[in-house]
């Protein structure tokens, strides 16, 4: 599925909303890590010595948290797509995307003459996806675009294009 050209020249706010995803999924790496850690202690299936559970002890630490730091710098370039919806660039899909999406719990969050943006409606949802939930919807000359989470964009725009397809007679 085509996806806009690769764009070499980043904007600061670009570079800074990459860099918090970044941040934002090691912690979020880190903090699962631990959960799971805590359950196996919880449940004795580990032991509760942590410098027992890791070769190297305490020293495995710095190098979970360098996997961590390798995965969270990549993780938001494979997570999060800019992909073109194949709809007739004539179509005013407004409304029925505004109701597509309240049908699958996003609200409408902003709105301007060529753009969309939807949030998902619930603070444990909205939680659950880190607050990375947003969907936009940007009109230009040559089509529409969707941009979001790879796993929302891919199923929202596969709905919207069957939902706008060009009907023959």
């Amino acid at each position: 599925m085509p996806e806009r050209p690769i764009n070499l020249t980043l904007t600061i706010p670009e570079i800074m909303k990459y860099l918090i995803r970044s941040i934002k999924y090691f912690f979020y790496f880190a903090f699962i890590t631990s959960l799971v850690l805590a359950a196996l202690i919880f449940l004795e299936m580990a032991d509760s010595n942590i410098a027992n559970n890791f070769e190297g002890g305490y020293n495995a630490f710095w190098k979970m948290g360098l996997f961590f730091a390798a995965v969270a710098a990549i993780y938001p370039k494979l997570a999060f797509i800019n992909r073109k919806l194949y709809i007739e660039p004539s179509t005013d899909i407004q409304d029925g995307a505004i109701q597509f999406f309240q049908d699958r719990r996003y609200v409408l969050e902003s709105q301007s003459a060529d753009t969309m943006t939807f949030r998902i409606k619930g603070s444990g949802a909205r939680l659950i996806k880190m607050c990375e939930d947003r969907i936009t919807i940007t009109r230009t000359i040559d089509g529409y675009y969707m941009e979001g989470l790879r796993k929302d964009v891919l199923r929202f725009a596969s709905g919207l294009e069957y939902k706008f397809q060009v009907k023959e007679d």
